[in-house]
């Protein structure tokens, strides 16, 4: 997958090399960022490269050169990111300058300039999406699926696929997508998610731009592996048709660019067991105590009803080591998941061993 170049051009030194940073660091699988604090340097760059996303920030709409490029760009039409070829300019401004914007950036989409980073990062993606076409998405097509389950809904269930997503993404792009109906991140997290799954799938099926663009346009990002956030009004999981699950997670699987898709059963949506057919495994999590048992039994006898021998094979059950509820919340539980006896219990697993500058991934012969 190609990574997206995107320049930040600010007179303020320490913001522009600070951002620049941040992307190429946090976000260097997917993009590349350059940092200017003159106008002068940046045109001496283009002279020999050239980005996709431009952010205009402060004493850079004064240079005449610059503006001149932004003008032409606005004459191809509406759509300024009109093919592969053109650069996407974005004003950044901050809020002393809200009430003033230059004349020449009122057609210019616009980003805040002081806000989160990740932030930033997710809003020049979603004009990504909006104006980039179709033609650009590569396909991946060795992408690993695995999928959660518990059929008792066990308290370790998103615990396990959490830390699972952490372990594999140490080298591997993971994606995790939460299918609970009410997965309670916001709270968990303190996040103010703008998008959701609900919007990302929206936004994939009805061809709202480029697939990678809609779902980077809404992801964030914890212990290094991201994740969509789950969807805020759970009662709509249970109306997507399964077509729609489907071909929305065949879209994410082959075009979103990401090695490992890790899926986190909740409910028995539609098309439930087409999406198990889908992942090339399933970890059931059994349970330890008073039903768990039954509700297992209950889930196996199920999948036999289904005559669907393939599915089976790829139905791993797990018994989960005794743990104690952590306390804390947000990052802090997923440190305590990672480095306690769950993230031992898990690199173990898939063969992960520790080394003394990362986790190196085994893979069986």
């Amino acid at each position: 997958m190609r990574k997206i170049s995107i320049a930040v051009c600010d007179t303020n030194a320490a913001y522009s090399s600070k951002l620049g940073e941040w992307i190429t660091l946090e976000h260097g699988r997917q993009s590349l960022g350059y940092s200017f604090s003159t106008p002068e340097g940046f045109l001496e760059f283009q002279k020999t490269k050239k980005v996709d996303v431009v952010l205009l920030g402060t004493g850079f709409w004064e240079d005449a050169q610059i503006i001149q490029q932004v003008l032409e760009a606005m004459s191809k039409g509406s759509q300024i990111f009109q093919d592969s070829g053109d650069t996407l300019w974005i004003y950044l401004y901050d809020s002393v300058e809200r009430e003033s914007f230059p004349e020449s950036t009122v057609m210019i989409p616009r980003i805040h300039k002081y806000q989160a980073a990740s932030g930033i990062v997710r809003e020049i993606f979603a004009f990504c999406q909006k104006y980039r076409k179709e033609e650009q998405e590569i396909s991946v097509s060795e992408c690993e699926v695995i999928g959660i389950y518990s059929p008792g809904h066990s308290i370790w269930q998103t615990p396990f696929a959490l830390t699972l997503a952490q372990v594999l993404n140490q080298k591997e792009r993971v994606i995790y997508v939460n299918l609970n109906e009410c997965a309670g991140f916001s709270v968990w997290l303190k996040e103010d998610y703008q998008r959701d799954l609900l919007d990302v799938m929206y936004l994939c099926l009805t061809g709202e731009g480029c697939i990678s663009d809609c779902i980077k346009s809404a992801v964030y990002s914890i212990e290094g592996f991201d994740y969509i956030p789950p969807a805020w009004d759970g009662i709509c999981l249970g109306q997507i048709s399964k077509e729609d699950y489907v071909r929305f997670f065949r879209l994410l699987i082959e075009k979103s660019g990401y090695d490992i898709v890790i899926l986190d059963f909740g409910m028995m949506i539609p098309g439930f067991l087409e999406l198990f057919g889908m992942c090339g495994k399933v970890y059931v999590l059994k349970g330890r105590m008073g039903l768990q048992e039954y509700f297992l039994d209950h889930f196996k006898e199920m999948v036999a009803r289904q005559g669907n021998q393939e599915l089976e094979e790829k139905l791993l059950y797990l018994s989960l080591p005794c743990m104690l509820t952590e306390n804390g919340s947000g990052q802090l539980k997923m440190q305590q998941w990672i480095w306690g006896e769950l993230g031992d219990y898990i690199r173990q697993l898939v063969g992960v061993q520790i080394g003394t500058d990362q986790e190196t991934r085994v893979k069986p012969a």
